[in-house]
């Protein structure tokens, strides 16, 4: 090979090595938010969602939140302190006690790693652990938060609220319907969970559907039974 030659390829190589890596930064720039995705269908499912973080959406002000688990993990992290100013606003707290929920918030870690791909929600995802805690924000401020989770042993999605409710409040209403494996009530209300005897009519979902279960005061259940796993579609509180 002449010189010239010599030359002409190792300059075609060269471009060709700058590409590939161009590529590569390219495709780790566009690689997909899986988490912001998971969020936005939700959002595009339901109304009256407000993302209020990274990995949070609340409902009427807080009244529901759902915590995402974030990229790459598989339980949802503790509250965030957005979460939290609208957990503590609705237990009454004062304002002084809601700085210090916010300011322990803060500190908790809640980095985001690079995107990768997450568990799809059919799935249940590896690293769930039988013994894991419920990591409902009862807990944190007295009050009587009770939490349905995506997974068993209170992995995946978690679905909280605090508010007593006499008329039945539809998973259908936050993308959740059949998505119940575990849950944890660690307030003081009673909480009755049903399943729709027709597929698809929230108004099947009541105190006389054949499947469902009660959640006493101060109780929690890492995994339901088969026959009752990812049946939840409605529920209602004493």
């Amino acid at each position: 090979m002449t010189p010239l030659k010599f030359r002409m390829a190792g300059a075609v190589a060269t471009a060709m090595l700058c590409a590939a890596g161009l590529a590569t930064d390219a495709s780790a720039t566009d690689a997909p938010d899986v988490l912001q995705q998971q969020i936005n269908e939700v959002l595009s499912n339901t109304e009256g969602g407000v993302q209020i973080s990274r990995y949070e959406i609340a409902w009427n002000e807080g009244e529901a939140i759902m915590a995402f688990p974030l990229p790459g993990e598989t339980y949802a992290p503790p509250s965030s302190a957005a979460a939290v100013k609208l957990e503590a606003k609705i237990a009454g707290l004062s304002s002084a006690k809601t700085a210090d929920a916010v300011a322990a918030a803060e500190k908790e870690p809640t980095g985001v790693p690079a995107a990768e791909s997450v568990p799809s929600d059919e799935a249940e995802p590896a690293g769930v652990v039988a013994t894991a805690s419920a990591d409902c924000p009862t807990e944190t401020f007295g009050n009587d938060w009770y939490c349905f989770y995506q997974y068993k042993s209170y992995a995946g999605r978690r679905l909280s609220w605090n508010a007593t409710h006499h008329d039945y409040m539809y998973f259908s209403a936050y993308n959740f319907v059949n998505r119940t494996s575990s849950w944890s009530n660690k307030g003081g209300k009673t909480i009755y969970v049903a399943g729709r005897t027709e597929s698809g009519d929230d108004g099947s979902c009541n105190q006389y559907s054949h499947n469902g279960w009660t959640e006493q005061a101060h109780s929690s259940s890492s995994a339901l039974s088969s026959s009752l796993d990812n049946t939840a579609d409605c529920f209602w509180t004493s």
